[in-house]
């Protein structure tokens, strides 16, 4: 009886660990390019392809969150985020696999009132053009023993505003990490890294934390960097999850006349909310997620660093779709 009414507690339990673990800002990360899905690093490829004979693990996601009336006080503003990611990933050896992952998207913002981010008068045009991202993404992993292994990554990402100097956008970094596992049941993997940033200070360092527990044959919660997701399985099909994270960008704006210069946008976002997935069958799967914006804050760095302005939003509602193709 006392295990039963343990299980019954597990998603009150976990929804109060995910809100728990929603990072401080110091702990926000890109999730492009900073946060790999180590656990998605396999020797063996689930659907093999095999030009020259060499099995290739292909993966192709598209996101597009939709958040809608956001609040920054003077302004509403509506934001459209789609994102694409392509996963390359060849096993090596019984022991090691890696994979290249490609990634872009863009956030295009339309601001319905007046703004004042830039430390000039409070203006009612849209205070920046469309920011736009990619990145480029190395990543291998070596299993030492069953339960043992270890990881690498290598990254470069940019990050501009529409007229922005695409070379002026660019960082880079890398990391090293150590995972630990029981087979099916259990696996944590801890390290961190160093990485460039686009004020050009210098170079910061960042975790890198993957946690994937399997509760039980039906639940699993897994920590993936700067979140925290629940999930339930009701068949081998159809998955519902509650999610939790924190979301961090910063571009690089083109030039401006007045106190910003070369400057900086960073957007953070921290969505919370729940979802399903759907496998159609094994090469196409489908999910959907609503939920609330519990903090957007967009702040605005000239090129010496120096805030010039910020915004903060009130919570707002979004929806999100993702596709998921693995041929």
């Amino acid at each position: 009886m006392a295990r039963i009414g343990l299980i019954a507690r597990l998603p009150l339990l976990v929804g109060g660990v995910i809100a728990a673990l929603l990072p401080v800002p110091g702990f926000a990360q890109d999730e492009d390019a900073e946060t790999p899905d180590l656990h998605a690093l396999e020797e063996v490829p689930e659907l093999v392809a095999t030009p020259r004979g060499i099995p290739i693990k292909l993966r192709l996601r598209s996101d597009t969150r939709f958040v809608v009336g956001s609040d920054f006080g003077t302004s509403d503003a509506d934001l459209y985020w789609p994102r694409g990611n392509l996963q390359i990933g060849i096993p090596l050896s019984k022991r090691a696999a890696a994979r290249l992952r490609m990634s872009g998207g863009a956030a295009i913002y339309d601001f319905d009132g007046t703004t004042n981010l830039f430390g000039v008068a409070p203006s009612s045009r849209q205070p920046f053009d469309n920011l736009y991202s990619g990145s480029l993404a190395i990543e291998a992993r070596y299993r030492m023993t069953e339960s043992w292994s270890l990881f690498t990554q290598g990254f470069v990402a940019s990050r501009w505003e529409d007229g922005a100097t695409f070379g002026d956008a660019i960082s880079g970094g890398g990391g090293l990490a150590i995972g630990f596992r029981i087979p099916d049941r259990f696996e944590l993997i801890v390290g961190g890294g160093l990485k460039s940033r686009l004020d050009r200070s210098s170079p910061r360092p960042y975790p890198l934390v993957d946690l994937e527990w399997m509760i039980s044959d039906a639940w699993k919660f897994r920590i993936h960097g700067p979140g925290a997701v629940l999930e339930y399985r009701f068949n081998p099909a159809c998955k519902i999850f509650l999610r939790g994270q924190m979301m961090t960008r910063r571009y690089r704006l083109d030039n401006r006349v007045g106190p910003v210069g070369r400057g900086t946008v960073r957007d953070r976002q921290i969505p919370v909310g729940f979802g399903i997935k759907w496998a159609a069958n094994r090469n196409f799967r489908i999910g959907a997620s609503v939920g609330v914006m519990a903090q957007h804050k967009i702040k605005v760095r000239n090129s010496n660093n120096d805030t010039i302005g910020s915004i903060s939003s009130d919570p707002a509602p979004y929806f999100e779709v993702r596709i998921d193709l693995r041929p």
